[in-house]
C-alpha cells in the first residue's frame, strides 16, 4: 500500500517503542460502535489510543487517512428521526465492520490491538447476510486468522533516491519489520511479517482424471467445489440404490416415466443423465430441463435394475410436423457397468406401445445400431 515516507517513520519509530501491557479491561467501546454500528473519526481515535497508546492518532496514524488508504469509506450516518418530518444532523462514520477491519490491519503492522471482542459484537450481523465484504470476512475469521496473516508492505510514493539502508526489528508480540530509508533518512517501505505466518505452497491447476474437473489443488475452496462436482457426478456414473425410486415403483409400475407433472427429484434424475450424455458425446447443451416449465413436452423414463439402482435414463421428443412418426427418441445414457445387459431390450416393447413409430435422433452409437437391426428397426434411423 502507498502512504507518505514521513508517516512509514513515524509508524517504525513508533513500533520500536516499548508495547503497552497485554491485557486490557473490557472496553465500553466496544459495545458502543456494534450496537450503533458506526464510528466517527473522532471516536476511532479515542478507541486506537484504548488499545495502544503508541499509535498518537493523528500523529502517527491518521485514522482517516489510512481508511482512505485502505479503500474503507466513511459514509454520511444520520441518527434514526422518529417522524419523517425530523431535522437531524449527519456525521461522517466508518462502519463497524470497517473500524475493526481497519484495527486488524494496524495489528498486522505489529501495534498491540485486540478487537475480539468488538468482532464477537460485530459477528451477529454478519451471519444474517449471505454476501460479505473483504473487511467483513476479515472480521468473521479474526480469531482464526489473528497473527497468521501475509505480510503486509507500506511503501513511499515514487521519487528520485540514493543509497538504501535496510533495518530490522523484532516486536515483543513476535510481529517482524524490516525497514528501508535512502541515504536522507527518508523512509522506502516498511514490511511487517506475522509471527504465525506460513506460506502456502505454490497451488497449481490440476484435472481430475476421473470426474473431468479442473481445480486449484491446494486452495481449500476449490478442493470442497472438486469433492462435490465428483462426488455428484459419480452418484450417476456408479449409482448407489435409490431408495425413494425404489418404493415409489412398488407402489405403482409407470413411476419410470417422468413428464412436466413428475415431482422435482426425478427430473433431477433425468437431468443428471442428460448432463453425462452431454459429456460423452461433446454436445453444447443439455437435452433435459430441469424446470418443466421450460421443456414441457419432453417425456423421460429412468432405467433401474434388481438392486433398486438407477442405472440410466432416456428422453422422448414429440416432432412439430410429422405425422407417420410424431415422437423421436432423443438421447438416451446408461453407466457404464450397466451397458450391453439387456436395459434397452426389456423396455423396447413399452416404448414402442406409446410412442408408436418413433424415429431415433442422431448420432447413434454402434452399439445403439447394432440393438435396431436385431430388432428389426434399423427404419427408425433417418
Amino acid at each position: 500500500m502507498e502512504i507518505e515516507a514521513q508517516t512509514i517513520e513515524a509508524i517504525w519509530r513508533a513500533l520500536q517503542k516499548p508495547a503497552p501491557a497485554t491485557s486490557r479491561r473490557a472496553n465500553t467501546m466496544d459495545e458502543r460502535i456494534a450496537a450503533s454500528g458506526w464510528a466517527s473519526a473522532v471516536d476511532l481515535e479515542d478507541y486506537l489510543l484504548s488499545h495502544d497508546r503508541r499509535l498518537d492518532p493523528p500523529a502517527v496514524v491518521d485514522p482517516k487517512v489510512l481508511a482512505g488508504a485502505l479503500g474503507l469509506p466513511y459514509r454520511s450516518v444520520f441518527p434514526r428521526p422518529q417522524r419523517r418530518s425530523d431535522d437531524v444532523s449527519g456525521y461522517d462514520m466508518l462502519s463497524a465492520a470497517d473500524t475493526a477491519a481497519l484495527c486488524i490491519w494496524l495489528e498486522r503492522l505489529g501495534f498491540r490491538i485486540d478487537v475480539a471482542d468488538l468482532c464477537a459484537r460485530v459477528r451477529p450481523r454478519l451471519d444474517a447476510t449471505t454476501h460479505l465484504t473483504d473487511e467483513e470476512i476479515s472480521v468473521l475469521f479474526y480469531e482464526a486468522n489473528r497473527h497468521r496473516l501475509r505480510p503486509i508492505t507500506l511503501s513511499a510514493p515514487h521519487r528520485e533516491w540514493r543509497g538504501m539502508t535496510t533495518s530490522r526489528f523484532k516486536t515483543a508480540s513476535g510481529y517482524r519489520l524490516e525497514y528501508a530509508f535512502d541515504d536522507d533518512g527518508h523512509a522506502l517501505w516498511l514490511t511487517a511479517r506475522s509471527p504465525k505466518y506460513r506460506k502456502r505452497p505454490e497451488s497449481a491447476a490440476v484435472t481430475c482424471p476421473d470426474c473431468g474437473m479442473t481445480y486449484v489443488k491446494g486452495s481449500r475452496t476449490d478442493e470442497q467445489m472438486h469433492r462435490s462436482f465428483h462426488r455428484k457426478r459419480f452418484s450417476f456414473i456408479e449409482p448407489k440404490p435409490h431408495r425413494r425410486f425404489s418404493e415409489a415403483l412398488d407402489r405403482d409400475l409407470d413411476a419410470a416415466w417422468v413428464d412436466a407433472r413428475s415431482p422435482k427429484w426425478k427430473r433431477a434424475e433425468v437431468y443428471g443423465r442428460a448432463l453425462e450424455f452431454k459429456r460423452e458425446l461433446g454436445y453444447d447443451f443439455t437435452q433435459w430441463s430441469l424446470e418443466a416449465q421450460h421443456d414441457p413436452d419432453a417425456i423421460g423414463f429412468l432405467f433401474s435394475d434388481e438392486y433398486g439402482r438407477i442405472v440410466g435414463a432416456c428422453s422422448f421428443r414429440p416432432q412439430d410436423g410429422e405425422r407417420e412418426r410424431p415422437w423421436r427418441l432423443d438421447w438416451i445414457w446408461i453407466c457404464p457397468d450397466a451397458r450391453r445387459l439387456g436395459q434397452l431390450d426389456r423396455h423396447w416393447d413399452r416404448f414402442r406401445q406409446r410412442f408408436g413409430i418413433f424415429d431415433v435422433e442422431h448420432p447413434v452409437s454402434d452399439a445403439m445400431r447394432a440393438f435396431l437391426r436385431k430388432r428389426g428397426s434399423a427404419n427408425l434411423l433417418r
